[in-house]
């Protein structure tokens, strides 16, 4: 029943940016001694002196009831289908309840895709414990997914890692379903999608608040969260990477270029270009050319 597996990471699977260092599946007896003693010195924890991980770690308890502290004598309760993402530098210890002992399942992860996922704008700050239903989606690709790992780790590193990222994108979904989230991030991603198809045009930003019902602040305060930028900038930013393709992709006119991505004149877009990019559009266009020719340049 119990298994474990501790995964050597070469250079090259570093490179990647995700890759899994870990993963187990534990049963313990009510009564059994825990931790067990077989985990590696880097994994293995005592109550008295808890641990710091290295690795981000998805700890799912299954079955069973106990508690997890992140600070020391302050006890939370962990009853069967917690799911607990224990990040790395982050002091915990947990244990099963001796009356009923628990069935654990982990992954352990790292690299700097999944340092941005679990990041605090998707999984809030610490603790983070989701509830699991039994037999949900989740669960069920969770338990499948360590098996997997257990199994084949070595000759599909790349694979698992991806599908633990899809795992942990998951609970960002699961979590946003559980807050206002989806609602504002919904509205805000139609606000994207506005401005994208207006890029030419002068968007009413307040009107366009209104009519996704939201009053301009809060709009204004949501799309930065979500955009990590203002409305403005971000039409900006849309209609720079829109100049740039045309630049390079065709043979389109400066001044049309100008004109579809908003500008009043192919002087001022020139001027506004230049100050943003570096470089004149005209220079940019010839560095496309002379990168896409195979002679180097571009930006």
């Amino acid at each position: 029943m119990n298994k474990i597996l501790y995964c050597p990471i070469s250079p090259v699977l570093r490179q990647f940016g995700a890759y899994v260092t870990g993963a187990g599946k534990e049963l313990t007896k009510p009564k059994e001694p825990y931790p067990h003693h077989y985990h590696s010195s880097d994994c293995y924890f005592t109550w008295q002196e808890g641990r710091i991980l290295a690795d981000c770690q998805l700890l799912y308890i299954r079955e069973g009831r106990g508690v997890i502290e992140f600070v020391r004598d302050e006890s939370i309760a962990v009853h069967s289908g917690t799911l607990i993402l224990l990040r790395p530098g982050e002091w915990h210890r947990y244990r099963p309840d001796t009356e009923t002992g628990w069935y654990e399942a982990y992954i352990a992860l790292s690299g700097k895709y999944v340092a941005q996922v679990i990041s605090e704008p998707f999984f809030g700050k610490s603790p983070t414990m989701i509830r699991v239903d039994p037999d949900s989606r989740f669960d069920i690709n969770m338990l499948s997914l360590v098996d997997d790992i257990l199994a084949c780790n070595e000759e599909r590193p790349y694979s698992l890692a991806l599908r633990t990222l899809v795992l942990l994108f998951e609970l960002v979904e699961q979590r946003a379903q559980k807050t206002n989230a989806p609602a504002s991030d919904a509205t805000i991603r139609r606000a994207n999608r506005h401005i994208a198809r207006h890029l030419g045009e002068v968007v009413d930003f307040r009107g366009l608040a209104s009519r996704l019902g939201l009053g301009y602040t809060l709009f204004r305060t949501r799309f930065r969260e979500y955009n990590g930028m203002a409305p403005l900038e971000y039409q900006i930013a849309l209609r720079m990477r829109r100049a740039a393709y045309l630049l390079t992709n065709t043979s389109l006119p400066v001044a049309r270029i100008a004109k579809e991505t908003g500008f009043r004149t192919s002087a001022y877009f020139s001027r506004f270009f230049h100050a943003r990019i570096g470089v004149s559009p005209i220079r940019f266009r010839q560095r496309g050319i002379l990168a896409q020719n195979g002679r180097g340049g571009g930006i």
